[in-house]
């Protein structure tokens, strides 16, 4: 059986709630898109990013998620203006049967973000798989009471 990886929010410092950069604050919603690996397959995603100043640490998103893997943490390793580097993990990927780490690097805009990734193996640093992505904003859906 896969090992399984808890994500637990961390409440925001006072000092956090001061300083939420517009770079960060800019990634906050549901984006929806695509990876698609340089083999030609493409996997669909979700980055989801609460906006709310007591949600989570500056910096980190909520979860990454995919079909094949359960939502993971996020680390927002650096922003600025329109671009970013954020790690994913590390998960259980089953594709790879081992725990790896992604990292993306990205630009954004208000709607979308696009740029590369590369996973690696979490106990050795060989890429074992590298890409592209593309996503965007998720509007939000009215549900039924």
């Amino acid at each position: 059986m896969p090992p399984k990886f808890a994500f637990t929010p961390l409440p925001p410092s006072r000092g956090d709630l001061t300083k939420r950069p517009d770079s960060v604050a800019g990634l906050a919603g549901s984006w929806r898109g695509q990876l698609f690996d340089a083999n030609g397959g493409s996997v669909p995603f979700t980055l989801l990013r609460d906006g709310s100043p007591d949600s989570s640490v500056s910096g980190r998103f909520l979860f990454f998620a995919t079909a094949g893997i359960a939502p993971t943490g996020v680390r927002l390793l650096e922003a600025a203006g329109r671009t970013f580097v954020a790690l994913v993990g590390p998960y259980y990927d089953p594709q790879q049967d081992a725990d790896v780490v992604t990292v993306f690097e990205g630009t954004r805009d208000d709607r979308s973000i696009s740029g590369s990734f590369y996973t690696r193996s979490a106990s050795w640093h060989d890429v074992v798989t590298s890409g592209t992505f593309l996503a965007s904003r998720a509007t939000a859906e009215p549900r039924a009471a």
